[in-house]
């Protein structure tokens, strides 16, 4: 009936059931607030996933009841997602009231009898909302990591996996925060130790579900619906969260910077931008003289890739251009003495103070970092860091802390 009512006024519509709470014709539906709005958000970002909208419509003509509060903050959450949120990216609206001689026939025939009936007072705690601003809450402090804005997250309880979950995906954007972009290259390895952070590309499935359990008991005229998922705000979140990263993907270093570059740009982060731009450049110059160097005979080739240990990637990296225009062996020789003597001075292999600044100079390409690079066809398709030295950075960021329950 709904959507024959639609599609008289032009508008295709799809119509969603959420759960009910309290009475209504002798039945009594058990649900909570966030029931309602586990269910709504799913249903609105699923359509905006299909239909791409630039703002979202919420009709509070009823007036504000429970269904109405879950439904506005499911709409909030899902415009602040979507990157709708501000310039009218939501709109609420009230129509204009009936005349007050207006009448019309009830929509629903009315069955209700006596039974079901209930004498004590209802409990006021069904309409709660709290759990519903502390979603709301969640998800604005996660979606403010895609901008890369500092933020301070409130400590997060989730099941096991979620909370991995969750750990991997704020490192990941932290390091972004702090310039440190290459480090997360998709097609970086790490030795030693593998550092617990997310990868563009790893993929997330679709847009998560939230149960939709639904018990019957008709002898006792009672709807149940099962505990509401208070982890779905979380699951949600970093779906999106993990989307962005993934439009970052590419199969070659310098590309992927150059994407990652464009996110800093977008997001105003003009310095970070730029150094990562610099840095994306000097990695294909360093690719270049590899290659001369190779049809040279100064470097093996094998398979197609050039593998370039630490001390080679160091002197390619600091002497791309002088190697691009006399890539002969004493030129050569000369970049890889440098490179052995500025890391002799590293043999700690830790974050110290001028390796940090060499990190956040270079956009988290660090030499005490890299292990191996390989290059294939003029670009960087593999590099191996050692996962102690990142995971030592990991540890200064301070990523926040989820509790597995």
């Amino acid at each position: 009936m709904y959507k024959r009512w639609a599609r008289e006024l032009g508008v295709e519509a799809d119509v969603v059931s959420l759960p009910g709470i309290g009475l209504f014709h002798g039945w009594r539906f058990d649900g909570k607030p966030l029931h309602l709005f586990n269910k709504a958000l799913y249903h609105i970002l699923k359509a905006a996933e299909e239909h791409k909208p630039t703002f979202i419509v919420v009709d509070l003509t009823h007036g504000v009841n429970y269904q109405t509060v879950a439904v506005l903050y499911a709409a909030v959450a899902a415009s602040v997602l979507l990157g709708l949120e501000g310039n009218r990216g939501s709109i609420l609206y009230n129509s204009e009231p009936y005349p007050t001689e207006y009448r019309a026939g009830a929509c629903i025939a009315s069955t209700q009898t006596g039974e079901g009936k209930r004498e004590e007072l209802p409990q006021l705690t069904i309409l709660d909302v709290s759990q519903l601003q502390t979603a709301v809450r969640l998800i604005r402090q996660l979606a403010i990591l895609r901008a890369l804005s500092p933020t301070k997250i409130e400590s997060i309880e989730a099941g096991p996996e979620l909370c991995r979950r969750f750990r991997r995906v704020a490192t990941s954007y932290l390091l972004l925060a702090s310039g440190a972009a290459a480090l997360l290259f998709p097609n970086a390895k790490y030795a030693a130790v593998e550092p617990e952070l997310y990868k563009p590309g790893a993929g997330p499935g679709g847009l998560p579900k939230p149960d939709d359990q639904v018990e019957v008991d008709c002898e006792n005229r009672v709807v149940k619906y099962g505990e509401a998922d208070e982890a779905y705000p979380l699951a949600v979140a970093l779906h999106y969260l993990e989307r962005t990263l993934d439009s970052f993907y590419s199969d070659n270093l310098v590309d992927f910077l150059n994407k990652v570059a464009d996110h800093y740009e977008r997001n105003g982060v003009i310095i970070l931008n730029k150094v990562l731009r610099f840095t994306a450049d000097q990695l294909g110059n360093m690719a270049k003289a590899a290659e001369k160097l190779s049809d040279k005979g100064l470097l093996r080739r094998c398979g197609g890739a050039i593998r370039l240990t630490q001390i080679q990637a160091v002197a390619l990296f600091e002497n791309s251009a002088e190697l691009q225009q006399q890539p002969n062996e004493e030129t050569w020789i000369k970049a890889l003495k440098e490179a052995e003597e500025y890391l002799s001075k590293e043999k700690e292999r830790k974050i110290s103070e001028r390796n940090l600044r060499h990190l956040l100079a270079h956009g988290g390409y660090t030499h005490i970092a890299v292990e191996e690079v390989v290059i294939k066809e003029g670009k960087i398709t593999e590099v191996t860091y050692n996962g102690e030295v990142v995971t030592q950075l990991i540890q200064l960021l301070r990523p926040p802390k989820c509790e597995s329950r």
